[in-house]
């Protein structure tokens, strides 16, 4: 296996793969091995998090950092191991994360109580953040660039498509034997993903000599650290001096954050690019909108559980149309621009979200059928609502910088999408805490409504880009 991993310092790659079709086959395989851990256990993880706090004697509220602290993990590593594969191999960095992610995630079944489960999950988000962006870079080379759409696409249907069947096997697992036995299984996808991958994946051209700005991804982390544990306390209701050390470590790593990027050589973030309404507004506008979608994705299993009575194999399943809804809508994400441009698609977006909080508010009152409808109305809008507007946010803000900072730009995509999602997260985690109340959730709701309307604004105040 080691002179698998040293394949990549050695050989000289081609300048693509792009008329090798079995190879392009073989690659899509792995990468759906690659993302199914990560896919699947998000919303694993989310259905049984009441069942494993019990099991651990942790409350949901922290046990939500099993979520946010992997998210947060990755909204920093994502873009500096993506320069990582840049420098060291593509390839070889996959590997290393699914190598490790398999690790981790065997480890997370192990795990003894609630911080020893969050600590191997924020472990395995360093080795996913690994995965997902040297896994896209392998997809687009090997199409070439002709065919880099379709690359792109596939590559979309692997990180939506393959999560879904995990969710048909994993929810029943749960019921059956507990929530341990997931960790278990997914952990040997991940291996076996890593054992197809080292003997068949090739390398592709790297760049030399690409500095990594360490500094400014810890602070900008930490800083992102302090947000959320500000929220966290605001949200309770104490209002002590823990309050004021966590704003004072938010505000203090941020604002260091903002002199590193400034200052840096190679700058993780280009921050002069954020007075450009073409970039900065969709950015801000799938950062509400991902606080509206993960947050209410991670507080309707708790739904579905304390009003509805349902069991955790049962709750997968129902969350399968929002995946799906997602995968068809990337289609029309894809097509829309062409014709109505940039800025709409995102707009859409934002006002199918903001129509998805008002069905799962609508619902939380209710305990039967109809509200059972409305869960579903609200999960195929959520995906649709993502879906729609995530190629148009990307291909819009990449649009609007200098080609020669196309990978800046999509790492700012990226944070902006992380940042948004661990806000979310937390703070609609937080107001529902252990309530069974249904007033608690339809406030909840209403929250991520307000965000996603948010989103809306940011969306029209936008200035559309040529097509």
């Amino acid at each position: 296996m080691a002179e698998a991993l040293a394949y990549v310092i050695t050989t000289t790659p081609p300048e693509s793969y792009a008329t090798d079709r079995r190879y392009q086959r073989v690659l899509l395989v792995v990468v759906m091995l690659a993302v199914t851990a990560f896919g699947s256990l998000m919303t694993l993880i989310t259905v049984a998090l009441d069942d494993m706090g019990a099991d651990l004697g942790a409350s949901r509220v922290t046990m939500t950092w099993a979520i946010t602290g992997l998210m947060l993990i990755m909204a920093v590593a994502t873009p500096m191991a993506g320069t990582l594969g840049d420098v060291h191999g593509h390839r070889k960095v996959l590997l290393i994360g699914l190598l490790g992610g398999a690790v981790a995630t065997f480890l997370c079944g192990l795990a003894w109580n609630a911080p020893s489960l969050i600590f191997f999950r924020v472990l395995f988000g360093l080795f996913a953040a690994m995965v997902n962006p040297n896994a896209m870079s392998l997809m687009m080379h090997a199409y070439g660039a002709e065919r880099r759409a379709t690359a792109v696409g596939w590559f979309q249907f692997a990180v939506t498509g393959a999560p879904t069947l995990g969710l048909i096997a994993g929810g029943p697992l749960i019921d059956a034997t507990g929530w341990r036995t997931i960790f278990f299984v997914f952990a040997g996808v991940s291996l076996i993903a890593f054992l197809v991958g080292a003997p068949l994946l090739r390398p592709m051209p790297r760049q030399a000599g690409r500095p990594l700005d360490v500094r400014g991804a810890t602070s900008l982390g930490l800083g992102v650290l302090g947000v959320l544990l500000t929220i966290t306390e605001l949200v309770s209701g104490r209002f002590g001096l823990l309050l004021v050390v966590w704003v004072a470590v938010a505000i203090g790593f941020l604002a260091n954050f903002v002199h590193v990027e400034r200052t840096v050589a190679a700058p993780m973030l280009k921050l002069e690019y954020l007075h450009r309404r073409e970039f900065s507004m969709p950015l801000l506008s799938a950062a509400a909108v991902q606080f509206a979608y993960m947050g209410g994705f991670v507080i309707t299993p708790a739904l579905l559980s304390r009003r509805y009575g349902w069991t955790t194999g049962a709750i997968a399943l129902l969350m399968m149309p929002r995946p799906g809804a997602f995968s068809v809508a990337s289609l029309a994400g894809g097509w829309l621009p062409s014709r109505i441009g940039f800025r709409w698609p995102i707009m859409i977006g934002a006002l199918s979200m903001a129509a998805s909080m008002i069905a799962f508010a609508a619902a939380s009152p209710l305990t039967g059928a109809v509200g059972i409808g409305l869960i579903v109305l609200g999960l195929v809008l959520s995906g649709v609502a993502s879906g729609i507007s995530q190629p148009s946010v990307a291909a819009m803000s990449v649009n609007a910088v200098d080609e020669a900072d196309l990978g800046i730009a999509n790492g700012m995509n990226q944070q902006m999408v992380f940042v948004g999602i661990v806000a979310g997260i937390q703070t609609m985690n937080v107001l529902v805490g252990e309530s069974s109340d249904s007033a608690r959730f339809v406030q909840t709701y209403l929250v991520g409504l307000g965000f996603a309307l948010v989103g809306f604004v940011f969306a029209s105040l936008a200035k559309d880009v040529p097509r």
